[in-house]
C-alpha cells in the first residue's frame, strides 16, 4: 500500500520534474531572446528524445519486479549500457546534423542531464521497491531544484548558456553521487552484478518498452521538429510557450501512475482483474477531470499569464492552446495504457501502436506545419494522439478478453 509521504514527495518530485523545461525556457527567453530559446528548446528536444535510449523502459520493467527475478545490481549495468549507447547515438546525430558550436554545446550538456536522470531512475526504482518512494521524490526536488538554481545564477552572470547547461549538469551529477548512491549504499552493500543471461533477459524484455518510449517521445515533438524544418527559432519558442500548459497533465499523469506501478504487479500477477481495470479507469477519469479544469483556468487567464511570464504577446494563440491541452490528455492516457500493457507483459503491442503512430505523426506534422505554420503544429499534434489513444485501448481490450477467457 502506497503511504501518505510516498504519494506527497512523489507528487513534489514529478511536480518539479514537469517544471523543468517550462523554467528554463522561460530563463532563456528572459535572458537571452527568443532566438536562443528557440535553439534551446529543440535541443532540450534532441535530449529528452534521444532520453528513451537510457530510459529504455526500465523503471517501468524493474518496479513491476515484485518477485525479485533480477537484482539490483544487473538493472544498474543494464541502464549502464544503455546510457553509453545514449550518449554514442546523441553524438553522432549531433556531428551528421552539423549544429553550429553553440547549439552543439547546448545538446551535448542537455543529453548528459538526462543520462544523469536516467542512472538516478535506477536508484529510484529500487527505494520504491523498498516502498520508499519518498526518498524518489526527494531525490529529483533537490537534484531540479538546485540544478536549475545552478543554471539561472551561472545565466545571469555571464549571459551564456552553453556555461550555464554545463553548470547545470555538474550540479545535477554532485546530488545523484550524494543522495541516491550514498543513500542506497547505506541501506545494502551494492554488487554490481555481471550475469550475462540476466542482463540479455532485461534487455530483450525492456527492448520493445525502450522502443515505444522512443517513438512516444517522437510522436509528441514531431511538430517541433517539422517547425525546425519549416519554421524559425521564433516560431519554434511561441510554440512552446502556447505548449507549457499541457506539460500540467503529463504532471498529473506522472504523480497518480508512478505510485501505482507496483501494485499493478501485484494486480496482475495475483489475477486481481477487477482491481486492475477499476485502477486504469481511475486514472484516466482522474486525468480527464483535470483537463477540463485546467482547459476551463486556461480559457480564463492563460494567455496573460503566459504572456506576463515570457514576455511575449501570445493573445492570438488561445484556441492553439486549448486544443493542445485536449491533446495532451490523450497523450497521458496513452501512457496509462502503456504501463498496464507493459505489466501484462504485452510490450510488442505497444510497439505496434507506436509504429503506426510514429509513421503517421512523422507524415502529418510535416504536411501541416509547412502549410499552417503553428495551428498546423497543433491539428498534427491532436490528430497523432488520439490515434494512439485508440490503437493502444484496441490491444488491451483484446489482451484482457484472452487473459479471462484462458482462466
Amino acid at each position: 500500500m502506497v503511504t501518505k509521504k510516498e504519494v506527497i514527495w512523489n507528487t513534489l518530485g514529478s511536480f518539479f520534474d514537469a517544471l523543468v523545461s517550462a523554467l528554463l525556457l522561460m530563463f532563456c527567453t528572459r535572458l537571452n531572446g527568443t532566438e536562443i530559446a528557440g535553439m534551446f528548446s529543440i535541443s532540450f528536444t534532441t535530449a529528452v528524445l534521444l532520453n528513451a535510449l537510457g530510459d529504455f523502459g526500465i523503471r517501468i520493467y524493474q518496479v513491476t519486479d515484485t518477485n525479485r527475478k533480477y537484482k539490483f545490481g544487473e538493472y544498474l549495468v543494464t541502464r549502464l549500457i544503455v546510457v553509453t549507447l545514449m550518449l554514442f547515438v546523441g553524438l553522432s546525430f549531433i556531428i551528421v546534423t552539423g549544429y553550429t558550436a553553440e547549439k552543439l554545446g547546448i545538446c551535448v550538456a542537455l543529453i548528459m542531464y538526462k543520462i544523469i536522470d536516467n542512472l538516478s531512475e535506477t536508484y529510484q526504482g529500487e527505494f520504491q521497491l523498498r516502498n520508499k518512494l519518498d526518498l524518489s521524490g526527494k531525490s529529483m526536488v533537490i537534484r531540479i531544484v538546485s540544478s536549475l538554481s545552478v543554471f539561472l545564477l551561472i545565466d545571469i552572470i555571464s549571459k551564456n548558456v552553453v556555461l550555464a547547461s554545463f553548470s547545470m549538469v555538474l550540479t545535477n551529477l554532485i546530488i545523484f553521487l550524494l543522495w541516491d548512491v550514498r543513500i542506497l549504499s547505506k541501506m545494502e552493500k551494492i554488487k554490481i552484478e555481471i550475469d550475462k543471461t540476466h542482463i540479455k533477459e532485461i534487455i530483450q524484455g525492456c527492448l520493445p518498452l525502450a522502443i515505444s518510449t522512443g517513438l512516444s517521445l517522437y510522436i509528441i515533438n514531431a511538430n517541433k521538429y517539422a517547425i525546425d524544418n519549416f519554421g524559425d527559432y521564433t516560431m519554434q519558442t511561441f510554440f512552446n510557450v502556447v505548449y507549457m500548459p499541457t506539460y500540467v497533465i503529463n504532471l498529473v499523469s506522472t504523480f497518480v501512475i508512478k505510485p501505482f506501478l507496483k501494485p499493478f504487479g501485484e494486480y496482475w500477477l495475483g489475477k486481481e482483474y477487477g482491481k486492475f481495470i477499476k485502477t486504469i479507469s481511475i486514472i484516466v477519469l482522474i486525468l480527464a477531470a483535470c483537463t477540463i479544469l485546467i482547459d476551463l483556468a486556461c480559457f480564463i487567464l492563460g494567455v496573460p499569464i503566459l504572456s506576463l511570464i515570457y514576455g511575449l504577446d501570445l493573445q492570438s494563440y488561445k484556441l492553439e492552446m486549448l486544443l493542445l491541452i485536449i491533446s495532451g490528455f490523450f497523450y497521458a492516457a496513452s501512457t496509462v495504457i502503456m504501463y498496464a500493457l507493459s505489466t501484462m507483459r504485452k510490450q510488442k503491442l505497444t510497439t505496434v501502436s507506436y509504429i503506426i503512430t510514429a509513421v503517421l505523426a512523422l507524415i502529418v506534422s510535416n504536411l501541416f506545419v509547412n502549410k499552417f505554420g503553428i495551428m498546423g503544429a497543433v491539428w498534427a499534434n491532436m490528430i497523432t494522439t488520439i490515434t494512439l489513444f485508440t490503437t493502444l485501448v484496441t490491444f488491451l481490450t483484446i489482451s484482457l478478453r484472452k487473459t479471462k477467457n484462458s482462466n
